[in-house]
């Protein structure tokens, strides 16, 4: 988290791709975590790569709603346990389908993709890493588009400084009925792409013949049906091993 941090401090600028930026950094950093900690662990195949991905994403989450826990409880009025808790009831539960989600379904494929105990960086890991950077950009973007949508609808020009701050600044009753209302819509959309794109992964995986478990030590997943060798725990390799 204080990683992603510094370099978005010192990488990137106001500019209609800052949500870009802050999405590729922070998938890049949460990805990084992710391998260092499984690094020594033997373990590969879908199903881990999900659990792990999303109990990375879930930490990363929790350090980032503890900052906006902070300045939504400091306001102009004092502190404001209304707002603390509003923001961490709201935090609490988009957190499943942000952080968590994106997370785990790149965890997954860099487990799938694990070769004897190394990670690989290939092209179904590249295409995952950006296309998890994209659903997160579109998700910190959802109140800048919404806010820009509105501006049109109502005041036509381009209203870029409208999608830098990602809200209204004097907005009317309309204005603002309309903008909770695409904000809302974005965010939901984002959301079921994330979770429509985990069910593909499970579904192609098993449709495959891949085990969304563990895979043999030999690196490559068995087909279903295929005989087990004697010995060997149902799924492949056992999670325990003499390794360091």
């Amino acid at each position: 988290m204080l990683g992603a941090s510094l370099l978005e401090y010192y990488l990137l600028s106001s500019s209609v791709w800052v949500y870009a930026g802050v999405g590729l950094i922070e998938e890049a950093v949460k990805a990084w975590a992710l391998i260092l900690l499984t690094r020594r662990i033997p373990a590969s195949g879908l199903r881990h790569g999900l659990v792990l991905g999303a109990t990375v994403g879930f930490g990363f989450a929790a350090f980032e709603s503890a900052g906006y826990a902070f300045n939504a409880v400091l306001t102009e009025q004092g502190l404001s346990l209304r707002e603390l808790v509003s923001t961490e009831i709201l935090r609490g539960v988009v957190a499943p389908v942000g952080h968590g989600l994106w997370t785990a379904i790149l965890g997954g494929v860099l487990f799938r993709e694990r070769r004897n105990g190394h990670f690989v960086l290939n092209g179904p890991v590249l295409l995952t890493y950006l296309g998890v950077s994209a659903l997160h950009a579109l998700w910190d973007s959802s109140h800048g588009i919404a806010a820009w949508v509105v501006a049109q609808l109502t005041e036509p020009g381009f209203h870029q400084s409208l999608f830098d701050l990602g809200y209204l600044p004097h907005p009317s009753e309309y204005q603002a009925e309309l903008f909770t209302l695409f904000s809302t819509a974005g965010l939901v959309q984002v959301a079921v792409l994330g979770l429509l794109w985990l069910r593909l992964l499970i579904r192609s995986a098993r449709r495959s013949g891949h085990h969304t478990g563990p895979q043999p030590p030999g690196g490559r997943p068995r087909p279903t049906g295929a005989p087990r060798r004697a010995g060997a725990p149902d799924g492949g390799a056992p999670l325990t091993s003499g390794h360091p």
